[in-house]
């Protein structure tokens, strides 16, 4: 959103400064709203009674009085015609309360939204006729409702219009019509409400009567709340009206009011707290039911009823809400799971939706998706709907271009109504879709900023000097500075769509609080704030909160940040507030792509040379020429162990490459590449035909682990092929090739130290072989405050986006400090050069540590795992391995019972401490009659982790060093 600075005269605000004797600021607000001269402007500053008008410029006015008067005279009685919203209740009671007052014989009407729907209807001028009423006066309706009007002539009513609506071509033939839009109207001001219309037709008639003046602005608290509610100007006449008018109500005698503005808190009334929350609780109840109660709300002198009217006002709004919040949630859905997101104009419709609310449920589509958005109910084959717009594009307009499609439509630029032929809403929808193809409407949203402040000058001259422009609302909106550089404090983000904000804002002597509703902000475009770090320029209103100044935030930015660095930062943010939340629609910006585009380059060539050979490599050149096999085709690798394929596909993992299985014992099913272990291709459902590369990586492990095993392998897939991938040196017969990176790093030895978070470089990676560690010690972590605000943690668990933001974030410097599991394809080594790398827990391969530094910064890799880390490490894996006597013991249990069920499968696991799905492996294959593959994989698993990792124990850290850097085997020799 743009933000432009006025630019002010500073001479000329200095002469309205001195000679309307207001403060500097005062005077510079008032020629930004285009005041030129001293009198337009001191009557603005100052408005007087004096200031009004004489109610006899209107046009009928006059003829109005006149009936009125008559129908006194003659005992006529009158019955006065409302509508449901704020506007129609406070003008039916402004009257209603003057004339009886006065002499009438009057009562009044109040339509139902749902039933009747807007203006005056015939049924009801025939039901007052029969009832004797001889005088219809209507108050904010009527201009277009020229059936009822002849329908009350007919019946020998006087009708009296008056409403503040636009014209038609013409006017009801009624006996009096006054409207200030009237075409024939000379009165200089038309942007009355209607209540304000009531308000110049009581003065009016108090006129004739001799009336003192303080009778009709007894009545102000009325016409102001009306006025306020109904979003018109409030300029000229208004100005005074809601000035005086929230004197009034600050010390109204309306015991239904004071009632409600108890239940709400609001003790010192401003024309925001109308417009926000004592408004949407009195039009709740024509929303949703009748407008009657909150009628009767104003119009009661029983405290008792009052009490009782303020509670149902406030339960029909919770209603209203609930209701509003299911319809705006359904109508995501709809949008979301369909290409209605897709068309530049939302249109969303549904069966029974609640009418009274669309229009706001518009509004919030709107907030969410920054487009026009209409929402539609369906009811008898009829839809009737509400439209929202967004800044700078007029929906009116718009929408005239399909108006073959609506039976009735109207309303003004930014909110119309109309109703639809439910077998036209398919075809309306594809004729937007034609019209526009892929062409959005360009918001031309614009913030026009009055004046700069720090945070320091915000203090209680400002608000003095704000103070002589209230009430603001239409037509005299709130001044809007620019707070620059500010220091975040606090900040948070909340609402269901995440675009409502709540944050601190520190200067050198104060804080100042803000909140914001609505910004419009997708996460994307919402800038990381993280507060030791980030200074805002926010565009705000500057209000009193009673104690003191607040801001109500309209727009903020990072202060001198590049688009990516607010990118950057808020995916930072976004993951240390609630990672599990974050959404893949965020952050589709980020691709780890060129990190292996630039590896692949090396190892291309491989591709073209004779099989079978041997690719001897440092991890991440491993890893790409791996990926660069899958790009190509089908690839099948298999490992000697579970504990090297588990290697392989975590590695891999960070890359998140589509259709890659880990397939073993315990999850059999593949799809288009796999990782696995060698038992599955000897003894499993593996078909090697279906894979295009067929790699053996460590396979050498193999022969010295079981050579019956290795020849088994070997012999099935002989006809093949094959390429052997290894981070190990050793001598063989077939053609082999070396693709070497020096590792930089350094180690240090703190086996059986105590595990300590405090750390002396800039950069930290606490490092766990046991992946569900990571968000254990994350969430630990986070929580410590303050000083892991930047703290992120990688492991396979996280979704494909995640790990391309980390990777990509890491690889920019812009994350220093990572929880993160081993096997990460060098992740932690690529945060910057000294970074510490923590090794917490004991490993179940070397290769966790050749991976840990394998990146291309330098790296201090700290062993900080002890005894008791590898005894738990080796009792884990004697668990999900069981030995042969425990598997027999528990089938013999099996085959004893009639009926195996879930419920004796969990109790054998807890007893044989067999985890569930090691215990259902191992049964499935038993009553397959085939070999316990559970079994067959111990055979390798637990030597694999006796004779080689386990030596991580107890070697001199200056033999692991040369295991990690030369990783020699020299007494390995592998034969094809």
């Amino acid at each position: 959103m743009k933000w432009e600075l006025k630019q002010i005269n500073k001479e000329l605000v200095e002469k309205f400064s001195k000679e309307l004797n207001v403060p500097f600021l005062t005077a510079q607000l008032l020629i930004n709203r285009g005041f030129t001269d001293l009198n337009s402007a001191n009557r603005f500053i100052y408005p007087k009674r004096d200031h009004l008008r004489s109610p006899f410029l209107l046009k009928d006015m006059d003829k109005a009085v006149n009936y009125l008067l008559m129908a006194r005279d003659k005992k006529y009685p009158v019955f006065v015609y409302g509508d449901y919203d704020v506007d129609g209740i406070t003008g039916a009671a402004t009257l209603v309360s003057f004339l009886r007052k006065f002499g009438w014989n009057v009562d009044y009407y109040i339509p139902n939204r749902l039933d009747e729907g807007y203006g005056i209807q015939p049924n009801m001028i025939e039901e007052y006729a029969k009832k004797g009423y001889k005088v219809l006066l209507s108050v904010d309706c009527g201009i277009t409702s020229f059936e009822a009007v002849e329908r009350a002539r007919e019946l020998g009513m006087i009708v009296i219009i008056t409403d503040h609506h636009s014209v038609k071509e013409k006017i009801p033939n009624a006996h009096a019509v006054v409207d200030p839009k009237r075409h024939d109207d000379p009165y200089p001001f038309k942007d009355f409400a209607g209540v304000g219309v009531a308000y110049k037709l009581i003065n009016a008639i108090a006129e004739k009567l001799d009336i003192p003046r303080e009778e009709t602005d007894a009545l102000l608290d009325l016409v102001a709340l009306g006025t306020i509610a109904d979003m018109v100007d409030l300029v000229d006449e208004n100005r005074y009206i809601v000035k005086e008018g929230l004197k009034k109500l600050n010390d109204t005698k309306r015991v239904g009011l004071v009632q409600l503005m108890k239940k709400l808190n609001i003790t010192n009334i401003s024309s925001q707290d109308i417009g926000y929350r004592v408004a949407p609780k009195l039009n709740a109840a024509g929303r949703l039911y009748s407008a009657e109660d909150a009628f009767k709300l104003i119009m009661t002198e029983s405290i008792s009823s009052a009490e009782q009217l303020a509670e149902i006002l406030m339960g029909y709004n919770f209603t209203r809400q609930e209701i509003e919040n299911k319809i705006f949630e359904e109508a995501i859905e709809k949008i979301e799971t369909s290409n209605l997101k897709d068309l530049p104009l939302l249109v969303v419709y549904s069966k029974n939706w609640h009418a009274g609310v669309l229009g706001i449920v518009a509004t919030k589509l709107v907030q969410r998706y920054n487009k026009p958005s209409l929402v539609i109910t369906i009811e008898d084959g009829v839809g009737r709907g509400s439209g929202r717009s967004v800044d700078g594009v007029n929906i009116l307009e718009v929408l005239s271009e399909f108006s073959e499609f609506f039976e009735e439509f109207g309303g003004h630029p930014m909110a119309v109504g109309f109703s639809i032929a439910e077998s036209k809403i398919e075809d309306f929808i594809d004729a937007i879709s034609n019209r526009f193809n892929e062409t959005f409407f360009k918001s031309d949203t614009k913030i026009e900023i009055d004046a700069i402040l720090g945070i320091d000058e915000i203090d209680e001259e400002i608000l003095n000097a704000l103070s002589f422009l209230e009430p603001y609302g239409h037509g005299n909106p709130e001044p809007v500075f620019m707070i620059k550089n500010s220091v975040v404090d606090k900040i948070r983000f909340f609402g269901s769509s995440g675009t409502n904000v709540r944050m601190s804002l520190r200067g050198k002597n104060r804080i100042i609080e803000g909140i914001g509703f609505g910004l419009r902000k997708s996460y994307n475009e919402i800038p990381a704030i993280q507060t030791f770090l980030t200074s805002l320029d926010v565009a705000a209103n500057i209000r009193q909160n009673g104690v003191g100044p607040i801001l109500n935030v309209i727009d903020f930015k990072v202060s001198s940040s590049s688009d990516e660095e607010y990118k950057d930062k808020y995916f930072i943010y976004s993951f240390t507030n609630n990672w599990k939340n974050q959404h893949s629609s965020d952050f589709e910006h980020y691709s780890t792509s060129d990190e292996l585009a630039q590896r692949y380059e090396k190892i291309e060539k491989y591709l073209n040379i004779n099989r079978p050979f041997v690719l001897q490599s440092d991890p991440s050149t491993r890893n790409a020429f791996l990926m660069l096999l899958m790009r190509k085709g089908r690839t099948l690798i298999v490992n000697s162990t579970n504990i090297d394929a588990l290697h392989v596909y975590e590695s891999l993992s960070r890359h998140s490459p589509q259709e890659l299985s880990f397939v073993n014992s315990l999850s059999r099913k593949y799809s288009s590449h796999v990782i696995t272990n060698a038992i599955m291709v000897i003894e499993g459902e593996i078909n090697i035909d279906d894979f295009d590369f067929i790699v053996l990586n460590e396979i050498q492990f193999l022969s010295s682990l079981s050579y019956d095993l290795f020849s088994k392998l070997i012999s099935k897939i002989s006809k093949k092929e094959v390429i052997i991938t290894s981070l190990y040196k050793f001598e063989t017969n077939l053609p082999l090739y070396i693709e070497e990176k020096k590792l930089n790093f350094g180690l240090e030895d703190r086996r059986e130290s105590d595990k300590t978070v405090k750390h002396d470089s800039e950069a930290i990676a606490f490092l766990f072989s046991n992946f569900s560690y990571v968000t254990k010690f994350y969430e630990k972590l986070i929580k410590n405050g303050f000083y892991y605000k930047d703290l992120v943690f990688y492991s396979p668990i996280l979704e494909p986006f995640q790990k391309r933001a980390i990777s990509t974030l890491v690889k920019k410097r812009r994350i220093k400090k990572i929880v993160c599991s081993t096997n990460s394809d060098g992740l932690p080594s690529m945060l910057q050069n000294g970074v510490e790398i923590r090794l917490y827990d004991f490993p179940l391969t070397i290769k966790e540590l050749i991976d840990a530094v394998s990146g291309d910064s330098y790296s201090i890799l700290q062993l900080f795992y002890n005894k008791e880390d590898a005894q738990r490490r080796l009792r884990h894996l004697r668990n999900i391995f069981p030995d042969e006597k425990t598997v027999k013991e528990v089938l013999q249990v099996i085959e004893s019972k009639n009926i195996i069920d879930e419920e004796t499968i969990r109790k054998l696991s807890e007893e044989r401490k067999i985890p569930l799905k090691v215990l259902k492996s191992i049964i499935k294959d038993f009553k397959e009659k085939r070999p316990i593959l559970r079994l067959k994989e111990r055979e390798v698993e637990i030597p694999y982790f006796e004779k080689y990792t386990m030596r991580l124990l107890n070697t001199p850290v200056k033999d692991i060093y040369k295991m990690i850097e030369e990783r020699d085997m020299y007494d390995v020799f592998l034969q094809l």
